[in-house]
């Protein structure tokens, strides 16, 4: 099967590939609640003969090889599936990988329809896990089923695409998870919303919990206690400074077109227990991300020291609930020159000039850090839609995003 008769074998697929979509959104999968999602997907899967392997994650044993990343959320009930096209030689492999989960809806006034219908107005495409990551997943399993034919007719290895369970509740236990299965590529494209704009690089980080202890008392003799929200609302204005004090944005060209080096985000502040009364116990909860080859081990260390240096007179106790590593694939790889010659038609649509990296933390830095995997995240959507209200993507560009796909997995194993 030729390449140029690829426009029209992909519009062939058009129809069901939207079908999927929409009752992909339509199948809740917040974390923790992914099964029936996954399980959807198989069974698409079966119906396409493209062989499954759906399975529970063991954490038993999974540390012995790979850094400790906490389970926020129970893994039982939470299988992953690994797709896989088997190649007819010892070609090198490559693996998409996508997540199953989403985050909640949020609240439901603030969107204009129903975050799960799926609704498909004027090209677009609503619902929650619309770009992160469904259309990103879609554009995946519409390669996946175009290559389902031309495989036959080409000499290549294995193609595979593994959706794993609870990205957004802890960061890369779903791929550690499938590495333990013994699933291994020569290259992974980690499936998200890009802008279909292919990057090498994403960031590390950590997640911190920071507790502030104060003293209670009764609130009209509020003088003589120690409010810990108080001390909370310091902690908050120090993270702010430590974020532009980090700001050298010039370290990494990969990142140096996003206006914070390193973000300090604050996502949850909680505290008190009864009313009339000074707080003695206030929490703060975030993520702090990293460039690609920052340490994370100093940068952590950094962090508690500064804050604390900053506020000697708060009792505070700064943990780290969470790791992930960044990744950066050399633009010189030859991943990434066959993406380049896939690319060659579509750049004046992408507005692609250089290589960059994808700002925020990602499953990408597992296998990268394992087995050197070289890695581009990449999908249809933009982040500017995702775990917002009224989340969208364009069906056109996941339609696009398979395409390249396509012919970034023929160049690449062919």
């Amino acid at each position: 099967m030729q390449l140029n008769n690829l426009d029209n074998i992909i519009l062939n697929h058009s129809d069901k590939m939207l079908n999927l979509l929409q009752k992909s959104i339509q199948i809740e999968s917040k974390s923790g609640n992914e099964e029936n999602f996954v399980k959807f997907i198989e069974h698409w899967a079966s119906k396409q003969r493209i062989k499954s392997d759906l399975f529970e994650i063991e954490v038993a044993d999974m540390y012995n090889f790979y850094p400790k990343t906490p389970e926020h959320l129970p893994l039982k009930g939470r299988p992953a599936l690994v797709l896989t096209i088997p190649g007819n030689s010892k070609g090198k492999s490559i693996m998409f990988n996508a997540h199953s989960d989403t985050v909640s809806e949020g609240i439901i006034e603030d969107w204009d329809s129903d975050p799960f219908s799926g609704d498909y107005i004027n090209g677009i495409i609503f619902g929650r896990g619309a770009c992160d990551t469904k259309g990103p997943l879609i554009a995946g399993l519409w390669a996946m089923s175009v290559l389902n034919e031309i495989v036959p007719s080409i000499d290549c290895g294995d193609i595979m695409l593994e959706l794993i369970p609870g990205e957004e509740d802890s960061v890369g236990l779903g791929t550690l998870g499938s590495i333990k299965r013994g699933y291994k590529a020569d290259a992974a494209i980690i499936l998200e919303p890009t802008e279909n704009i292919p990057r090498c690089a994403s960031r590390g980080g950590l997640r911190f919990s920071i507790t502030a202890k104060g003293k209670s008392i009764h609130g009209t003799v509020k003088w003589n206690g120690k409010d810990a929200i108080e001390s909370i609302r310091k902690v908050l204005d120090s993270l702010d400074k430590l974020e532009k004090e980090w700001n050298d944005r010039g370290i990494d060209d990969l990142f140096e077109s996003y206006p914070i080096a390193r973000p300090i985000t604050v996502d949850k502040v909680y505290g008190g227990e009864w009313q009339g009364m000074v707080c003695d116990i206030c929490k703060c909860e975030g993520y702090f991300e990293l460039l690609p080859e920052d340490d994370i081990n100093i940068w952590s260390n950094k962090f508690r020291s500064e804050l604390l240096t900053m506020l000697p007179n708060e009792d505070l106790d700064i943990t780290f609930t969470e790791t992930y590593f960044g990744h950066k694939t050399s633009h010189d790889s030859e991943l990434c020159k066959c993406v380049e010659s896939a690319l060659n038609d579509s750049r004046e649509i992408l507005q692609w000039k250089k290589w960059s990296g994808f700002n925020s933390g990602c499953e990408s830095g597992v296998r990268a850090s394992l087995h050197n995997t070289p890695t581009l995240v990449w999908g249809p959507g933009s982040v500017y839609y995702a775990h917002s209200p009224n989340e969208q993507i364009a069906f056109k560009d996941v339609q696009l995003c398979a395409k390249l796909f396509i012919k970034t997995v023929i160049k690449w194993m062919v």
